[in-house]
């Protein structure tokens, strides 16, 4: 049961950021792209929630969610602007490989961008390594004050329900986008019991369950945008989503590629946007449609059989693979891991 529970929640993983990846190839403007996007991020802050530990107390916590989040955010924006040294040199942008054109003021997008709410350049998706840490002490600071589960549970809504009604966007550092999230997480954490000692299911009720869950979406996408973007709509359709995922993985159990990715999405958070340029570029010759399929299909194959187990074997310290701050001898007593 341990190998199945693991295994059906690292394909959601993977299905989850192998979304992500194709909404970088390309947005294509449809209403399956809207479906998809109500779900998309708030799966990971779900998955999140399921796995949430206090452990020994705050610093502790802190310390170990540092080096999950903010040391692979960190070194992935350094790599980021490494990279983009790089293209700036090859000239790139000039080539048309890439699309933005690189500054030398960007290592300060971690201070002036991300400060005002921006998304920082050559890597925007590693936005969601700071919101998740965020999302994490903000959830730890409600869960150590507030003990009955339920009131918890009330007082995460409330705060995203307000957070949207007050149309909060562009706050410094993601913190709009953490408040916003937050009943995901903590939906999540409120189902981990239940989710992590799932018995089998027929498939064929969860693949019924999923199409059932896809309607429901799809007709929430073809609303206006001003309803979609209200709190009913938002929520309804994000936790249908991510019954959808859930449903699927759970018949599917695993699919090895997926799997895999899904095992270890952070890594492929972090580096797919570098492959993006380069594999648009190689298949610039076919269709949008084509062009799509074929950089998913490179993207993929090249994080299954490179990129994740070299940076397994010489990166595990910055893609949160293994702990690059210890813990104090004078915590390790406590540390409940």
């Amino acid at each position: 049961m341990e190998k199945q529970r693991i295994e059906y929640i690292d394909l959601a993983k993977g299905l989850c950021i192998s979304l992500v990846v194709l909404y970088h190839i390309h947005c294509f403007e449809t209403t399956t792209e809207t479906a998809l996007q109500f779900f998309r991020m708030p799966l990971y802050y779900f998955l999140s929630g399921i796995f949430f530990k206090e452990y020994g107390g705050l610093a502790i916590f802190s310390i170990k969610k540092v080096n999950k989040l903010i040391i692979p955010f960190l070194f992935f924006f350094l790599v980021a602007y490494a990279a983009g040294i790089v293209c700036h040199f090859l000239h790139f942008y000039e080539r048309g490989i890439i699309e933005e054109p690189f500054h030398w003021n960007m290592i300060f997008d971690i201070f002036t961008k991300l400060g005002r709410g921006e998304d920082i350049g050559y890597n925007v998706p590693i936005w969601f390594l700071l919101s998740l840490f965020e999302a994490n002490l903000l959830f730890y600071l409600l869960r150590t004050r507030i003990k009955n589960d339920k009131i918890l549970l009330a007082v995460s809504f409330a705060i995203g329900i307000l957070s949207v009604i007050a149309g909060l966007n562009k706050l410094p550092y993601c913190i709009d986008r953490t408040l916003i999230a937050l009943p995901f997480f903590a939906v999540g954490y409120s189902l981990k019991t239940i989710l992590l000692n799932l018995g089998e299911i027929k498939k064929e009720k969860l693949f019924a369950l999923a199409i059932v869950c896809f309607a429901v979406i799809y007709f929430l996408a073809t609303l206006s945008k001003p309803v979609r973007d209200g709190f009913l709509v938002r929520y309804i359709a994000g936790f249908t989503g991510i019954c959808m995922i859930l449903s699927v993985s759970k018949a599917l159990k695993k699919l090895p590629v997926f799997s895999y990715i899904g095992r270890y999405s952070i890594i492929v958070l972090g580096f797919h946007m570098f492959l993006m340029g380069p594999s648009r570029y190689l298949f610039s010759f076919a269709s949008p449609v084509i062009q799509y399929i074929l950089s998913f299909i490179t993207i993929t194959l090249a994080m299954r059989f490179a990129i994740i187990p070299i940076s397994l074997k010489i990166l595990p310290y910055f893609t949160a693979q293994k702990d690059l701050i210890p813990l104090p001898s004078r915590l390790r007593n406590r540390d409940q891991s």
